[in-house]
């Protein structure tokens, strides 16, 4: 159990909660959803070195509190409207390049922009109407491709290259967004 010992104020973060753990082996800095920062310290760390692996990860605290604030600061999604903008694109993709899929849910979900069942039943996160329409394409036909490549082995990267050029740097650019509006 993480027990917060001690809040540090710390310049261009703020505030930054210090947490103890029995069970942690290693030091690490997280960023909640809310923004909150936390240093996790492991049973026996020296303050002299949470501090200093705080100043070693400043820029990406600071880089995560700003996405955090960009979310926040994001217009609520009309479900309705965004529901049926993903599918018609879904189908419009999905005739256009030959797949065929079960079901399609639309969801809010906090860590995935899409995915697809063994069953091939798509899930879209209702938030990719946020991104750009490049993105939300390269989803959509990712989550296609699996339904006839089910892992990401070396078949399923060829066939969406085939798609959309280099698949891996569109699945760069979307780490620098966060499914969760």
């Amino acid at each position: 159990m993480n027990r917060v010992v001690d809040t540090w104020k710390v310049r261009d973060i703020g505030a930054v909660a210090v947490a103890i753990s029995d069970r942690a082996r290693y030091a690490r800095v997280t960023v909640s959803r809310a923004g909150a920062v936390k240093l996790i310290l492991p049973r026996g760390m020296s303050a002299a070195q949470g501090r200093k692996l705080i100043e070693s990860s400043r820029a990406w605290v600071i880089k995560h509190l700003q996405q955090v604030r960009a979310v926040q600061k994001a217009p609520r999604v009309d479900r309705v409207q965004a529901r049926r903008m993903l599918i018609e694109r879904l189908n419009e993709l999905a005739r256009r390049h030959g797949f065929e899929y079960n079901r399609v849910f639309v969801k809010n979900q906090k860590t995935l922009w899409g995915s697809c069942s063994a069953a091939n039943n798509i899930n879209l996160n209702v938030n990719l109407v946020h991104l750009p329409e490049e993105l939300r394409d390269y989803v959509i036909l990712h989550e296609l491709v699996h339904t006839r490549h089910k892992n990401h082995g070396s078949d399923f990267w060829r066939a969406l290259d085939r798609l959309v050029g280099d698949g891996k740097r569109f699945q760069k650019q979307l780490r620098q967004y966060h499914p969760r509006a």
